[in-house]
């Protein structure tokens, strides 16, 4: 984790630069119409916390709407950045902690909130972070999250893979270009983490349904985050203006309610926007 601790310290200082935002302009974002739409007008009586705040982007907009807001991380520099951002919202504390481990926190919010924080490259890491999200809500609570998405990941390489071909160049260079992009010499490897990386972990859609439902999260829901192509900052890129755009999944889940007898519902389709 140490090192984990001091890649994200170093991001911190030029988080604009390193990390491509969900929050940034231009950004298809349905966490924004599940705070309007399912979560309501309530919220001034809830409480959230935000696991993975980061430099503090979305505290802002919770503290604006929810009584209580916690937000953790386990980097003291993102804590710092986002204690800045927060200074005008006195409903507002901020942790520094390990998201593997918040059992102080335990069966105390209403809503638990996840940005591209759950990206650590072991896959066990991954599970007890996803389980300590749904040991955070009370019954009925709701998990907002977003996930880095694999298929994304693919997609694009096989947008370069495609147009490499159409510039003429042969079919071993066009995938030789193809795999260097995605960062893995077999495109397969989604489960685990990437060769040239050592802090993402990218999501299949079947994988991150599946690993909510094992950490006990029912009604699921999943759509996309989606990101105009300038934003990348990738001259080459814009070639492929015409193309469908990159997207993170979103997912909208919930806790049982002990109380009351919810049948299992994973919803199986992608959500269009606005649905």
């Amino acid at each position: 984790m140490d090192s984990e601790v001091k890649v994200w310290n170093k991001i911190a200082k030029k988080y604009a630069e390193e990390i491509i935002s969900p929050f940034s302009e231009g950004v298809t974002n349905p966490i924004f119409w599940y705070l309007e739409n399912k979560i309501g007008t309530a919220t001034k009586e809830m409480s959230v916390i935000d696991i993975g705040c980061g430099i503090g982007n979305f505290l802002p907009t919770l503290a604006q709407k929810f009584s209580k807001v916690v937000g953790i991380d386990f980097s003291p520099k993102m804590i710092e950045t986002a204690t800045a951002q927060a200074k005008d919202f006195p409903n507002v504390s901020l942790f520094v902690r390990d998201g593997r481990d918040l059992h102080e926190f335990h069966n105390q919010f209403d809503v638990a909130v996840t940005v591209n924080s759950i990206l650590l490259p072991k896959v066990k890491d991954c599970e007890k972070m996803i389980q300590e999200a749904y040991n955070l809500l009370k019954d009925g609570g709701i998990i907002l999250g977003i996930f880095p998405a694999m298929e994304s990941h693919l997609y694009r390489a096989l947008l370069i893979q495609e147009k490499t071909l159409d510039d003429g160049e042969t079919e071993e260079i066009a995938i030789q270009k193809a795999k260097e992009d995605v960062g893995d010499s077999d495109l397969v490897t989604g489960l685990v983490p990437y060769e040239d990386t050592s802090i993402q972990k990218n999501y299949y859609l079947f994988e991150i349904k599946h690993r909510l439902w094992k950490a006990g999260f029912t009604n699921i829901s999943v759509r996309k985050v989606y990101y105009p192509w300038e934003i990348h900052d990738e001259e080459s890129l814009l070639a492929f203006k015409k193309k469908k755009k990159l997207w993170d999944w979103f997912v909208y889940a919930t806790k049982q309610d002990k109380a009351t007898n919810h049948k299992e519902e994973v919803k199986e389709e992608v959500k269009k926007e606005g649905e």
